[in-house]
């Protein structure tokens, strides 16, 4: 695809998710206040969810290196995120030394069941990242009182126009060592499953 094409896609991609957007009517629960020094875990079916909950907060996010991921970090970076290029089987090693560099001054946001699943696993990824950054893990869930579900891998969701969309952020989630991967592991499913 042309280079134009892109930047087009970008700009009229978060043109629409704004308007999408100013439709929404958004309670978030236990929220931290923007910057907070984490990382959000977040399951891959409530992406648009809060993506369109957390516009012009400043939250680092991975995306993919692939075509579809170019497509994804165009519009997110002129919705105030700031895309960091990578996935667990390309650049990962390189993405996740940009997100601790990121994790010293603004918030961090990955989806660890992301790209192909299972739906709400728990990939090493995030407990990685949180060991070496030094930052804690806060699970997050959100939905919508009137929304689509995919028939896909993840049960991806779309808000309808003029719903009500509603985040809960869970307690933080420390991450001191190797040892408490399996424990960490544990209670961000657990975590997950409490605020859904």
């Amino acid at each position: 695809m042309p280079e134009f094409l892109f930047k087009l896609e970008g700009v009229l991609g978060a043109w629409l998710l704004r308007l999408w957007r100013s439709t929404l009517r958004v309670e978030a629960n236990h929220q931290p206040p923007n910057g907070h020094p984490c990382v959000y875990a977040l399951q891959h079916r409530d992406l648009l969810l809060l993506t369109l909950q957390r516009i012009d907060c400043g939250i680092a996010v991975m995306v993919s290196r692939s075509r579809d991921g170019e497509l994804i970090a165009r519009p997110l970076a002129r919705l105030g995120f700031v895309p960091v290029r990578g996935s667990t089987s390309r650049s990962g090693s390189q993405a996740l030394k940009e997100l601790i560099q990121l994790a010293r001054d603004r918030s961090l946001a990955l989806t660890p069941d992301g790209p192909q699943g299972p739906a709400g696993s728990v990939q090493p990824g995030i407990l990685q990242l949180a060991l070496l950054a030094h930052i804690p893990i806060i699970p997050v869930v959100a939905s919508a009182n009137r929304m689509l579900q995919l028939r896909s891998w993840d049960r991806f969701r779309l808000p309808h126009p003029f719903a009500k969309l509603t985040a809960s952020y869970g307690p933080e989630i420390r991450v001191r060592s190797r040892e408490d991967f399996p424990a960490a592991e544990t209670a961000l499913r657990q975590a997950w499953e409490k605020l859904t």
